[in-house]
C-alpha cells in the first residue's frame, strides 16, 4: 500500500491539531469526525490508521469492523483503552506516547491536575463553593490543613510523580515515594526519599499520589489493607487508572471517616456510560461525602493535547518511512 493509498480517521476532531491534520493529509486520503460516543465503526470499515483520543474502547467488537485497519494511533501513555491483545494477533501496529520520555518531560498537565485535586481535597473546596452557592457564609465548617510541613507519599515516581514532587517541594512538604521498579542509579538525584516498603509510606503519608501504569502487576495494588493503614486526617489522590486501586474498599474508609477525603481523576468503568453512575465513587460524590472525581481531563489541556497530537502524527509518518 502507497502512503497516497492510505486511509485515515480522526475519530475525535473537535480541536484537533491543525498541524497534525496537515501530516496525516500529507500521508493520506484523511476523513475527520467530531466526537460521537457511539460512533459507528461499520463506516469505517476501509480505515488503514484509526486515531484516537481517550474516548473509545477500542474492543474485540469494534476492531473486527475495521478488517483493513493496520494502525492505530493514540496520543496517550496508557493502552487500556486498546484490546492490545487482539491488535496484536490481527498484525494491527499501536503507537502511543510511551517510552517518549524526553517529549513526556515536558508535558506537565496531569501534574498540575493532580496538584488541583490535591489542594481542592485538602481545603475543602468544592464543598465550600458550594456552600457559598447556596447563599450560605460559615467558615467554620472548612477549615483544612496547610500543605508545608506535611508529608506526600508518591506512588511511582516516573515522569508525573517527579513533577508531583517539585511541585511538593516547592510547598515546603516532605517527599517520600515508593517505586521498586527504580535502580539505584536512578533514585540519585531524585527529590525525596525512596521508601523499600510501601506499607510505611501508607502509615505515615498525609497525602498519597498515586501515578503507576495499569498492567498485571499493578491492577489493584492499592488495596483496602493499605488504605487500613492511613491516618485518619490523610487524603489520597489517583491521576494513574481506576483499576489501579480497589474502588469500593476506598469508599468505604471515607464512608467510615477512616481518610479526610480523596480525589481521582479515573474510574474503573469509565467506559461503560451505562454502568458508570452506579460506580462506588460516584455514588458517594452525589451523597455529599468528602470526594472529588473529574471525568479524566488530567491531560486535556489544549497545550498538552495539541503537542501530543503533533508529536503523533509525526511518529506516524516516521514509522512509515522508516
Amino acid at each position: 500500500m502507497g502512503q497516497s493509498d492510505m486511509k485515515i480517521a480522526i475519530t475525535e476532531g473537535a480541536d484537533y491539531n491543525k498541524e497534525a491534520i496537515a501530516v496525516y493529509q500529507q500521508i493520506g486520503n484523511t476523513e475527520i469526525y467530531d466526537f460521537q460516543k457511539e460512533l459507528d465503526f461499520s463506516k469505517l470499515k476501509n480505515t488503514n490508521a484509526l486515531v484516537i483520543r481517550l474516548g473509545h474502547k477500542i474492543t474485540e467488537e469494534v476492531l473486527n469492523q475495521l478488517l483493513n485497519l493496520k494502525y492505530i494511533i493514540s496520543p496517550t501513555t496508557g493502552t487500556d483503552h486498546i484490546d492490545m491483545a487482539m491488535a496484536q494477533e490481527r498484525g494491527i501496529t499501536v503507537l502511543t506516547l510511551k517510552g517518549e520520555q524526553t517529549f513526556l518531560d515536558q508535558i506537565p498537565s496531569t501534574a498540575e491536575h493532580t496538584w488541583a485535586l490535591l489542594l481542592a481535597v485538602q481545603r475543602k473546596l468544592i464543598q465550600a463553593v458550594q456552600h457559598t452557592q447556596q447563599g450560605q457564609w460559615n467558615r467554620n465548617l472548612f477549615k483544612g490543613y496547610n500543605l508545608k510541613g506535611k508529608t506526600i507519599g508518591i506512588i511511582g515516581m516516573g515522569r508525573v510523580g517527579k513533577q508531583v514532587a517539585q511541585f511538593a517541594n516547592c510547598f515546603g512538604m516532605s517527599i517520600h515515594y515508593y517505586d521498586p521498579f527504580l535502580t539505584s542509579d536512578k533514585i540519585i538525584g531524585l527529590i525525596g526519599t525512596c521508601e523499600s516498603n510501601i506499607d510505611h509510606l501508607f502509615k505515615y503519608s498525609d497525602i498519597i499520589s498515586i501515578h503507576i501504569p495499569l498492567n498485571d502487576t499493578t491492577k489493584g495494588i492499592i488495596n483496602g489493607r493499605l488504605m487500613n493503614l492511613m491516618p485518619k486526617n490523610s487524603i489520597i489522590i489517583n491521576t494513574s487508572r481506576g483499576e489501579i486501586w480497589d474502588e469500593n474498599a476506598l469508599a468505604k474508609s471515607i464512608k467510615q471517616n477512616k481518610i479526610a477525603g480523596a480525589a481521582t481523576d479515573v474510574l474503573s468503568n469509565e467506559f461503560d456510560q451505562t454502568e458508570i453512575n452506579k460506580n462506588p465513587l460516584i455514588l458517594l460524590q452525589s451523597k455529599g461525602f468528602p470526594i472529588i472525581i473529574t471525568p479524566h481531563i488530567a491531560g486535556a489541556t489544549f497545550d498538552s493535547m495539541h503537542a501530543t497530537e503533533l508529536y503523533m502524527a509525526q511518529k506516524f509518518n516516521n514509522t512509515l518511512n522508516g
